[in-house]
């Protein structure tokens, strides 16, 4: 093995050893991938850099599952292991049974030569070869035992895709098991393509397909009934590579976030209210589709992310946007001016698991009354903004119907002039994200 591909491993140990060591703090694991890589740049090949995003996110997307083979191997409580050590027989399994391009032998010598280099103890590095060696031995058997989708749905899906048993059992109520086991299956294979919507304030969907296909790339559509969607088949790597990134042609976007501003349909010449708007997304789709003509108030209480906001705005050529730094919950606003609010509040993310693996982790304690709380905040907040005959719109990228449509009966039960116009929970599937919207009007 190359120096640069035993950096790579390196690098991957130390993003995954950040997860092993966090307590309730979120962290993204892109973020902090590519911030590992950017401090080794110029020692990584574009392969190295991809090998450490595919074991990264790998291993964070089957982590639960090979904890329960960890078990399985050593019959000892991980607990009774270091955390340096659960991380490497984590990425050492990972090779093993996820990555069929690394040899049995090369996942088991690189996950050893890696031990050594972090000055592991003989007995440790003993222990963690003879733990692989044990798993290829079971590998090239009849494997880990699996239990059965009728034995028990919840372990079915812990042992194959990696689901906490607390995301299981809170969802098990509401979907069927084959819809569970399709978004599980959804959820373990990411994309492979780049979902984006072509920003219609430049140009037209016929004409940007055309140019992504002068320069070599296919396209087909994201979702029928999404005209400005696409989606660039077999694209990884840095969006900017693409035509017309820096003149503002289209927008990173996954096809359910885009369906969320045609529900709420804004028209050119309203009002809009926008209360979670950051990075900008919604925010700039709803100005295309009300062709640059009217009023969006963009709210956010993070500078970072309003700055992001405006660099979004510049680039996508946005002119009717105000943007305001603030909490939503404690903005002061003269009350029912808006036609139109779009509340897309603060999540689990649930709904995202393809693109943040990491979340499985989150989601082992299953506590989301912190956003629940914030999201009926924020419906009630959105809905006094209001006009008597205006329509809102709730959305979260969950599958949680904590989140969704259990706390959207709560607040039509709080509210008797609030009528449910209609609602959808989208599952979450191989080429687009689980997301949830309720459309709701003012009656007066």
């Amino acid at each position: 093995m190359s120096k640069s591909e035993d950096l790579a491993r390196r690098l991957a140990f130390e993003v995954l050893l950040r997860f092993e060591r966090t307590g309730s703090e979120r962290l993204k694991a892109d973020h902090l991938i590519q911030e590992a890589i950017n401090k080794h740049l110029p020692q990584l090949t574009e392969q190295d850099r991809g090998f450490i995003y595919a074991l990264s996110m790998g291993t964070l997307r089957h982590w639960l599952r090979l904890d329960q083979w960890i078990l399985s191997l050593t019959q000892r409580k991980l607990k009774q292991l270091t955390p340096q050590v659960r991380v490497l027989l984590r990425l050492g399994l990972f090779q093993l049974y996820g990555l069929s391009h690394v040899p049995a032998y090369a996942a088991i010598n690189t996950t050893v030569n890696l031990t050594k280099g972090l000055k592991q103890s003989p007995k440790t590095i003993g222990f963690l070869n003879a733990v692989l060696r044990e798993a290829q031995r079971r590998l090239e058997g009849n494997g880990l035992p699996v239990p059965s989708v009728t034995e028990d749905l919840v372990q079915h899906l812990l042992w194959t895709y990696g689901w906490p048993e607390t995301l299981t059992q809170a969802l098990q109520p509401h979907y069927q098991p084959e819809q569970l086991i399709s978004m599980a299956q959804a959820a373990e294979e990411p994309s492979v393509g780049l979902s984006i919507r072509v920003n219609t304030l430049k140009t037209s969907t016929q004409d940007y397909r055309a140019l992504l296909q002068q320069n070599g790339w296919e396209t087909i559509q994201a979702d029928p009934s999404l005209p400005e969607s696409l989606l660039v088949q077999h694209f990884s790597g840095s969006p900017r590579a693409l035509p017309g990134y820096e003149e503002g042609l289209f927008y990173v976007q996954d096809s359910a976030s885009m369906w969320v501003s045609h529900l709420l349909a804004p028209h050119p010449g309203e009002r809009i209210l926008d209360l979670c708007a950051a990075p900008g997304s919604k925010t700039t789709h709803m100005a295309a589709l009300m062709q640059n003509q009217g009023l969006i108030t963009a709210i956010d209480p993070k500078a970072e992310r309003l700055a992001l906001l405006k660099e979004n705005l510049s680039r996508l050529s946005v002119t009717i946007v105000e943007t305001e730094l603030t909490d939503a919950l404690q903005w002061s606003t003269s009350s029912q001016s808006y036609d139109r609010v779009l509340v897309d509040a603060p999540c689990s993310g649930s709904g995202t698991l393809r693109k943040h693996p990491e979340i499985l982790l989150h989601l082992r304690k299953m506590n989301v009354d912190n956003f629940t709380r914030q999201q009926l905040a924020l419906l009630k907040k959105g809905f006094e903004c209001l006009k008597p005959g205006g329509s809102l719109v709730y959305s979260t990228c969950s599958i949680l119907p904590a989140e969704n449509t259990q706390l959207v009966q709560t607040f039509l039960m709080q509210n008797p002039i609030a009528q449910l116009l209609s609602e959808e929970q989208r599952l979450l599937s191989k080429n687009a994200d689980g997301f949830y919207a309720a459309r709701i009007l003012k009656t007066v």
